[in-house]
Parts: structure tokens; C-alpha cells; sequence
């Protein structure tokens, strides 16, 4: 490889080493999988001049919303 910087999913990393994540256990398969969760993060768009400002204000107040989607 020639390029100076080479990348790796960390899914792939994940996969390879499940069985030391699970010692002592029969690892049967290897699944990616994602929750996605409500951010109950409501920001009237048109009213706010700085969004970006207005969310990153909102966000460490935020706690994490209910589980809508399990994608597998």
C-alpha cells in the first residue's frame, strides 16, 4: 500500500476478536446492528439565527430518547 494513512472498520476488528470479548463462551455468529433512538430534540428551524449554536446548546441536556428502530 502506498498511501500513508490505511483505515480499518472497526466492524472488522469486532469480528475478529468477539471470542476474547466473550471469554469462555461458544460465539455462534457476528452481527452488526444499530438502535437508532428519539432525540426528543425540538428546535423551530425558521426562529433561531445559528442552529448549529441552538443544538449544540440543547444536546448536553439531552438524555437519551426511547429505542424506535432496531436495524440488524
Amino acid at each position: 500500500c502506498d498511501s500513508e494513512y490505511s483505515f480499518v472498520f472497526l466492524s472488522s476488528i469486532l469480528h475478529e476478536f468477539v471470542h476474547e470479548l466473550f471469554a469462555g463462551m461458544k460465539v455462534l455468529g457476528c452481527y452488526q446492528s444499530r438502535v437508532t433512538r428519539n432525540s426528543n430534540l425540538f428546535v423551530d428551524e425558521e426562529a433561531v439565527k445559528n442552529l448549529r449554536a441552538k443544538i449544540q446548546g440543547e444536546l448536553p441536556q439531552r438524555h437519551f430518547g426511547d429505542a424506535v428502530r432496531l436495524e440488524v
